[in-house]
């Protein structure tokens, strides 16, 4: 990004901040990883459809570096 959209201010609605706290905090409480992971993917969810398209692109650049996506092997049969 540049620093022209580094200044950018995005306005999130106040339920959807507040549903991904919700998301969060019962994430933390709960016991299996699976039902963890399945809340912090909804928070970030909630809060990625707000990013720009050049935030995203960044962001998902950052995961890729990170190693973090899973690549996936699709067989056509």
């Amino acid at each position: 990004m540049d620093s022209e959209q580094e200044k950018i201010v995005q306005g999130i609605p106040m339920y959807d901040l507040m549903d991904a706290c919700c998301a969060l905090q019962g994430g933390m409480e709960l016991e299996k990883h699976e039902d963890k992971n399945y809340a912090l993917k909804h928070a970030l969810n909630r809060l990625f459809g707000y990013l720009t398209p050049e935030a995203k692109a960044e962001f998902n650049a950052w995961v890729d570096r990170k190693g973090w996506l899973k690549k996936q092997k699709i067989i056509l049969s």
